[in-house]
């Protein structure tokens, strides 16, 4: 194989595979990245047997061949390199970067020892816009649960029916959950998508790739970016029916502006306990006092916070910090806490939402201590 490239573009594309390589594995060559040079192309691709992608880029092979080689060696060295036209060979299971002052050699695997890659196959098609579906996987997949035990829960949920596509994560002390109208009606599919592979793709969306369509086979689903294919295994369900938790007549509205109560809740749990971040929240009418101490430092703290509230006194508890991940997400200058009881799951929502779009979070309080 003999191949020229600019080094400026070949390293923009190495960067859209590298973080798929696995930092661990027993699959030597799962430590690789794949090179195919065409005539007038070069294909490069990274697998974890879970998530796999390929991106393709103009390039001249004066001798087209394939070779596998280390990824993060040889990502090292091309980094480094100045912005110049590059030769890439290989002779044998040797590979050679060469630029016009350096040389630099690495020992490469057989392209065919390399995994076969997905293909994008037969299944359900939709065209979000990427930045949106971008937007929605921020607002729920921070909920996603690192429980193994419940393999479901361990992916973001989306679901299409008709003009509607949920998507939702819960690790089963909160939820979020987008309700998104589409311009296209959808035909009904159910899949469970790993959050490696959805935030490599927002990483690519944010970098610049245009989101062409995303398919929804049976034991695949794939994101078509153009030149760049990200192809992710779904997990198996079945997912679990999250609107018999999501409340229906929390009738407790508690309005707050977001910047200033984060704020709030951020000084009082620094002094909160360090397994639990439990914050009290006492709301009272117009107001709610929140409160934290830990028993290991000594330390306590209160403040109090208007807001608009106007029903029965209510003293309630949570984990600060699924608090703030929640108020982060929501993109609006106010917020609406939907409570009940003290022991009841609540809903939080953002005051304004995006036309078409219905984002709610649910959280489970702590019980106070007496």
């Amino acid at each position: 194989m003999k191949i020229k490239i600019e080094q400026v573009d070949f390293w923009k594309e190495i960067q859209k595979v590298f973080s798929i390589v696995p930092t661990r594995t027993t699959l030597p060559i799962l430590s690789n990245i794949r090179l195919d040079a065409e005539k007038d192309s070069l294909s490069i691709a990274a697998t974890d047997l879970d998530v796999s992608i390929c991106t393709k880029m103009p390039a001249q092979a004066e001798d087209p061949g394939s070779i596998t080689v280390p990824a993060r060696k040889f990502a090292e060295v091309l980094r480094e390199l100045p912005s110049c036209l590059l030769s890439l060979e290989s002779d044998g299971d040797r590979v050679w970067l060469l630029s016009d002052r350096g040389r630099y050699g690495l020992i490469g695997m057989p392209a065919e020892d390399f995994p076969r890659l997905p293909s994008r196959g037969e299944g359900t098609s939709f065209q979000p816009e990427g930045e949106i579906l971008s937007d929605i996987i921020d607002k729920t997949i921070f909920a996603v649960s690192t429980d193994e035990s419940r393999p479901a829960l361990t992916g973001v949920f989306f679901k299409g029916n008709g003009e509607q596509i949920d998507i939702v994560a819960t690790d089963g002390h909160r939820l979020a959950r987008v309700s998104r109208n589409m311009s296209i009606p959808l035909s009904p599919f159910e899949a469970i998508v790993p959050p490696k592979a959805l935030s490599h793709l927002t990483r690519l969306i944010s970098g610049g790739e245009q989101l062409h369509k995303v398919i929804v086979g049976e034991t695949y689903i794939t994101f078509d970016l153009g030149e760049t294919q990200l192809y992710s295994r779904l997990i198996e369900g079945p997912y679990p029916d999250i609107e018999r938790v999501i409340p229906k007549s929390n009738e407790k509205r508690m309005v707050v502006d977001n910047e200033s109560f984060s704020s709030a809740i951020r000084r009082v749990s620094a002094l909160s306990d360090s397994d639990t971040h439990q914050v009290c929240f006492s709301i009272r009418k117009g107001s709610v006092r929140l409160s934290a101490s830990s028993q290991e430092m000594g330390g306590e703290a209160t403040e109090e916070v208007d807001v608009q509230y106007d029903n029965e006194d209510l003293d309630i508890g949570y984990n600060a910090n699924y608090v703030l991940e929640i108020l982060k997400r929501m993109r609006s200058e106010k917020v609406v806490f939907e409570l009940d009881t003290p022991i009841s799951a609540g809903i939080i929502r953002p005051i304004e939402q995006p036309e078409g779009e219905d984002y709610l979070c649910l959280i489970m309080p702590l019980r106070l201590n007496d």
